[in-house]
């Protein structure tokens, strides 16, 4: 049985998909009916992409009907879930990359249909050159600050769309929060690919906040999931001007998870890292390990995992924790992410955040 009722599936990759991820879809939004639907229409996973293109395709022209009839409100609702579509069109289906492209460009056209009239307000941004081209969105809350910022870091497969949708229980208690994509992720992957030394992208976004008079450059924390759960705490260990550093179910090791790993998120990480085949991308993802990092690691650093992680073993979470001194939390019947159970550590995360980077409980 899959973990929704009806999301089995006879393709052995399209059910390794939904056991893993469905959760996750349905956390960020996906209506289980257009989950369950998109599904049934496939005979296998080459049919992943197609499928959620034509799903997508429906929103996106019900929300330009909508438009075009002066309901803004509901358009940029309908906009948006065609966005969150696109994004399971593409995240990890790469065997085709035209289609892939396709996914990528649809994701970010019919989210930029919306981004004027989404409400926390949200302004996108760039900073950083070359090989730190990044691309962020940025939500502020009222007043005049200057306030203190939470950076939102995407995973692998997650962008600064799917990050920055979770940005009001932050803003509500008096953090800015900046979304990005770095190297090799969402929108900047069309420029670059994925690098071990992430700090380079996190010190990039923090030169671009302190030329914001209503940001708060000595107030600053990073939040990273899944491989950002690698990215946030190596950021932290290389750039002293994150205060405080939240990491979920991310890799100590990405290379000893490799061989464990769904043949999806290999072949993804063989994208976003612009490696010719896996055997390739496994060597790349031996640089991906915080041995020799973890100990650098001097601010206050939290580490969530799940104990059911089917992607990350949850030693690695522990093991980071111990190295860096920090808090570890495990949460019993975690999924990856800990999609299942959001309540277990976000709340958690948002008050931790706000004691050490000294924000009131508004």
């Amino acid at each position: 049985m899959g973990i929704a009722e009806g999301l089995t599936h006879a393709d052995s990759v399209v059910q390794e998909v939904l056991d893993i991820w469905t959760p996750r879809f349905l956390a960020g939004g996906v209506p289980i009916g257009d989950l369950t639907a998109t599904v049934r229409r496939m005979a296998s996973w080459d049919d992943w992409a197609p499928e959620w293109m034509s799903t997508a395709a429906g929103h996106e022209g019900r929300a330009d009907a909508l438009a075009a009839s002066g309901r803004r409100a509901s358009a940029t609702e309908a906009y948006l879930l065609a966005s969150r579509c696109y994004h399971l069109a593409y995240f990890v289906a790469t065997r085709d990359p035209a289609l892939h492209e396709q996914g990528l460009a649809k994701m970010l056209e019919t989210y930029e249909q919306a981004l004027p009239h989404l409400r926390p307000a949200v302004a996108k941004v760039e900073f950083g050159t070359d090989g730190t081209r990044c691309v962020g969105l940025l939500s502020v809350p009222p007043g005049p600050g200057p306030h203190p910022v939470v950076i939102l870091l995407p995973g692998l497969d997650s962008t600064k769309e799917t990050r920055h949708g979770g940005r009001s229980r932050w803003i509500d208690r008096g953090f800015a929060i900046l979304s990005m994509d770095g190297p090799g992720q969402g929108e900047a992957s069309r420029w670059s690919v994925v690098r071990p030394d992430y700090e380079v992208a996190v010190s990039a976004a923090l030169d671009w906040i302190e030329t914001r008079p209503q940001l708060d450059p000595v107030r600053v924390g990073v939040v990273g999931a899944s491989l950002a759960g690698y990215y946030a705490p190596r950021a932290a260990a290389f750039e002293r001007r994150v205060r405080a550093t939240v990491a979920n179910c991310g890799p100590y090791d990405w290379g000893a998870c490799w061989s464990e790993l769904p043949v999806v998120t290999r072949e993804a990480f063989a994208h976003y890292a612009g490696t010719a085949d896996l055997a390739d991308a496994g060597e790349r993802a031996s640089a991906f390990t915080l041995a020799g990092v973890a100990a650098q690691i001097r601010t206050p650093l939290i580490v969530f995992h799940g104990e059911l992680d089917p992607l990350i073993p949850w030693s690695q979470g522990e093991r980071l924790a111990q190295e860096a001194n920090g808090e570890f939390v495990l949460v019993p019947a975690g999924n990856h992410g800990l999609n299942n159970l959001p309540y277990t550590w976000m709340p958690q995360a948002v008050d931790w955040m706000a004691e050490h980077l000294g924000v009131g409980t508004a």
